[in-house]
């Protein structure tokens, strides 16, 4: 026999909805990670900026003084702009390093040449301003860039390998080319790794937003289950496509004013939780359950059979039954009506639900804490409850004439 409740398997990567106060976390949070990636590119730069004035007086085959003095200034500003970024200056601050860092650049391949490889770093900050420009400046980016690629441009044709004022002696020449090599590869990877993290936190930020914006106009705040909105939409989707086999419940809560009432709306308000937690471990994941007012709930079932309906509402009776709330020292039980009608060919949403609602009607009028199910109605446009006699003669089945 099918199995009434089914449980995904898979479903795939879900975003989370994010409430306004975990947007501006999350973004406190891309904040400091951002300050964090831009003080690593200065200390990095600096860095570089070091060994380069170390490599250089270490080659005795060449007077490279003016060159060490030159990177020395460098090595100034870089510390300048480190201070401006730690004193809030972070535009500033950030203009100033990368802007160094390609004068650097050029000047090694001016003092050597092209051949030390000193020019692939100019990749790295072309694509730097992506990341340490946080400000929503595009043309700054832009512009950044473009010096960079820019400078590559203008070595690459200016300066061939070997044109260099003092270029380096061979032996030495040799490793200075294979460290910028390395240097440049990790410079470009971690470049990528930290815009694929922007992006990937920008992301997160915006689907959740947004998925929080769709869950605040489609689910009830108190119970978490759907309001009336995507269910409408729902019977409103199959009545186009003239879809049929499927049913609707009615779930109304017994004597639930008199609990509002005597214990108050606190306890009211948990018990219509502990209900709709109920109602969504009992139905499918295919299965809407919304809040449909008050203390009523509406379950929108496709793809059920007339037999199986009843059975299946009794066990949720008999389910919620079970629950039992203390209320001010009073242990308070729960019970519901249910009224269900199945789903026709050529219904609108309204007469599928008023359909419900009389089966609903019958289980009050019969005693509550009851299920009355109807079968397939015939379209109508009665909307309201019919008087008592008439719905005992419509739930009366057709005498068949031999």
């Amino acid at each position: 026999m099918k199995r009434w409740r089914r449980r995904r398997l898979f479903d795939g990567i879900r975003t989370v909805p994010l409430t306004p106060a975990q947007v501006l976390q999350l973004r406190s949070h891309q904040d400091r990670v951002g300050s964090t990636l831009i003080g690593l590119f200065i200390v990095a730069s600096f860095a570089v900026t070091v060994a380069t004035v170390v490599v250089f007086a270490s080659d005795s085959g060449q007077d490279h003084r003016a060159f060490i003095m030159v990177a020395a200034f460098d090595s100034l500003l870089l510390a300048a702009s480190f201070a401006l970024v730690r004193e809030g200056r972070e535009r500033t601050g950030t203009i100033l390093a990368l802007v160094v860092g390609m004068l650097h650049v050029l000047w090694v391949c001016i003092e050597t040449s092209a051949g030390v490889s000193q020019e692939s770093l100019l990749f790295g900050l072309a694509m730097a301003p992506l990341i340490v420009i946080r400000d929503e400046l595009p043309y700054l980016r832009m512009g950044l860039a473009a010096a960079a690629v820019s400078i590559f441009i203008t070595v690459e044709l200016a300066l061939p390998d070997g044109a260099g004022a003092h270029p380096l002696t061979a032996g030495l020449a040799e490793d200075f080319t294979r460290a910028n090599k390395v240097i440049a590869g990790v410079f470009i990877m971690a470049v990528a790794v930290a815009i694929q993290f922007k992006f990937s936190a920008t992301k997160r930020i915006l689907e959740g937003a947004a998925r929080y914006g769709e869950l605040r106009a489609t689910t009830d705040e108190l119970t978490g289950v759907y309001n009336r909105r995507p269910v409408v939409a729902q019977l409103s989707e199959w009545a186009q496509r003239d879809r049929g086999n499927y049913a609707i419940a009615l779930i109304d809560l017994d004597h639930f004013k008199t609990v509002n009432d005597e214990f108050g709306h606190d306890c009211g308000d948990k018990i219509l939780q502990l209900v709709a937690s109920t109602l969504r471990n009992h139905f499918r994941d295919s299965d809407m359950v919304s809040r449909w007012g008050g203390d009523e709930f509406l379950v929108l079932i496709p793809g059920v059979r007339h037999a199986d309906l009843h059975p299946i509402l009794e066990r949720l009776r008999r389910s919620i039954a079970l629950i039992q709330k203390e209320c001010s020292e009073h242990v308070h039980s729960v019970s519901v009506s249910i009224g269900a009608a199945m789903g026709a060919i050529g219904q609108t949403p309204d007469e599928c639900i008023a359909a419900a609602d009389h089966a609903l009607y019958r289980a009050k009028e019969e005693g509550r804490n009851k299920v009355v199910v109807v079968g397939v109605g015939t379209p109508s446009h009665a909307l309201g409850r019919p008087p008592a006699d008439e719905i005992e003669r419509r739930s009366v089945p057709p005498r068949v004439t031999k």
